[in-house]
């Protein structure tokens, strides 16, 4: 859903003789052993969730790291996100993470420095280890829901979404503590529906039913939650991005560039949205067009290999076979002379 694109588990309950045992005539010791007990079970649940995902979703660490060594590299890190230097950035968290793996917010602003430099494998890797760290933050179950989403994840988007109702401490009440572990798409957006209806200020709220929305193709409510949202966060460079590739996603490639450029107005090296400005020409047939904007991405991440993928294409689709071998090579400063923008 940042980008424009062309199974439950049950657990037998055993119970040992002598466990859990609870006295006739004494409720309230019984409903603090089932509570307890629902307790436990999340916690194990969470574990599993924890230790499948980190096996599933390695982190692959830079070879060279000219920050390794830095006095202060997590702080250097938030410098160069907030200045939009985004590589940099990624390189200098990863060596704050090597030094202090569990520092949960570098792990957290790591996953989403890749996925505004339009890599979500490695975010989920980075937002996988931050959750590890630091399981109840709301901000990174959230980025997890979208990533996975993006991946077309959806059983593990659904996942993550229902975690960050449980774990909020306004919303948490709405969600049955000892419910499955895994919930069908429409009983988690009748969750948020009830708690957008509580707290109608909320535009995390609307995102993650923009979110919900987009795994179920159901473009036409999802733009309307991100418009929602957008009312109450009109600076927020990534819900334009999300509005865009919604448009994109339900044929609306004009709308979709408007919504782009927002996004680039608000943060100029955001790579996804470069990425998602070409997807939006090459809808229309406008490759050429297409080509410059996928051109800008990889100048600004040479690894995001979905930009060099769809600029592939448009040099095809363009009829500019001679540029292929500089696009094969990874010859940004040749593609860049071709397609200055």
């Amino acid at each position: 859903m940042a980008h424009a694109h062309p199974h439950g588990h049950a657990h037998d309950q055993q119970h040992t003789e002598g466990e859990g045992v609870v006295e006739d005539g004494d409720p309230s010791a019984w409903l603090e052993s089932y509570e307890r007990y629902v307790e436990e079970q999340l916690r194990d649940e969470q574990q599993r969730r924890a230790e499948s995902s980190s096996s599933r979703w390695p982190y692959a660490f830079a070879d060279k790291n000219p920050y390794v060594g830095h006095a202060d590299p997590f702080h250097q890190g938030q410098d160069l996100f907030r200045r939009g230097l985004l590589s940099e950035a990624i390189l200098a968290l990863e060596a704050e993470v090597l030094r202090n793996e569990g520092n949960a917010e570098a792990w957290r602003l790591l996953g989403v420095s890749h996925a505004e430099n339009d890599d979500d494998r490695q975010a989920i890797a980075a937002m996988t280890r931050a959750r590890d760290a630091d399981p109840t933050n709301l901000d990174v179950l959230l980025a997890l829901g979208v990533s996975h989403t993006n991946e077309l994840e959806q059983a593990e988007a659904l996942y993550h979404l229902r975690s960050w109702l449980q774990n909020h401490p306004k919303y948490k009440t709405l969600v049955p503590p000892a419910g499955p572990a895994s919930m069908s798409h429409s009983d988690v957006v009748q969750f948020y529906a009830e708690a957008a209806r509580m707290a109608p200020e909320d535009a995390d709220l609307q995102v993650v039913l923009g979110v919900l929305f987009n795994l179920s193709h159901e473009y036409d409510r999802a733009k309307a939650a991100f418009r929602r949202a957008l009312t109450l966060r009109p600076a927020d460079y990534s819900l334009w991005n999300k509005l865009g590739a919604t448009q994109a996603n339900s044929a609306q490639s004009a709308e979709a560039i408007e919504a782009y450029q927002k996004a680039l107005d608000l943060k100029p090296n955001y790579v996804r949205a470069w990425t998602n400005m070409g997807i939006g020409y090459a809808n229309q047939g406008k490759y050429e067009e297409s080509a410059r904007y996928y051109v800008r991405a990889i100048a600004m991440n040479p690894t995001a290999e979905n930009a060099w993928q769809y600029l592939r294409i448009a040099l095809s689709c363009a009829g500019n076979s001679e540029l292929l071998p500089a696009c094969d090579a990874h010859d940004v400063d040749a593609l860049q002379r071709a397609y200055p923008l």
